[in-house]
């Protein structure tokens, strides 16, 4: 019965905390809020590998929402012993700055990501994890689906 009483009573209780912020002209959550981070992945591609392949490349595609830049400062795949960024010349990143309410493609003939140490095959129908880390949105994970490669010519 104590415990209905309170619950009761929580609402009076807690009006005039909220009501002092609206009544100054700001939200009543302005003091505890974040401006929000706003990252989403597109689930990418990663090309199908032969039966004894160990290496293989990696797209996807990072929309950021957000009224900041971020920066994308790490990457794994869980299949691979190494994932690296590199770009469109297969020179290393160390990050990758996605422009406020821009996305950033890593597609073939631009920046990708390159998996080595393959611990299995990327075989028809794979799906490959990824955790991607950035600056202010934390960790944010992504599948790459399996595509044929192009053909070589």
């Amino acid at each position: 019965m104590m415990l209905r009483k309170i619950l009761l009573a929580l609402p009076v209780l807690a009006a005039p905390l909220l009501a002092a912020p609206l009544l100054a002209g700001q939200s009543a959550f302005a003091a505890t809020t974040t401006p929000a981070i706003n990252i989403r992945v597109d689930h990418g591609s990663v090309y199908m590998t032969k039966e004894k392949q160990t290496s293989t490349q990696g797209f996807l595609q990072i929309h950021n929402d957000g009224s900041t830049d971020d920066v994308l400062t790490g990457w794994d795949c869980s299949n691979a012993d190494k994932t690296a960024l590199l770009d469109k010349d297969g020179k290393p990143l160390t990050e990758l700055r996605i422009p406020a309410r821009q996305s950033v493609t890593l597609a073939p003939g631009r920046d990708y990501f390159a998996l080595s140490g393959l611990r299995y095959p990327v075989q028809r129908g794979s799906i490959m994890p990824c955790a991607l880390t950035f600056q202010q949105a934390g960790q944010v994970g992504a599948f790459l689906n399996e595509v044929k490669p192009p053909k070589q010519k």
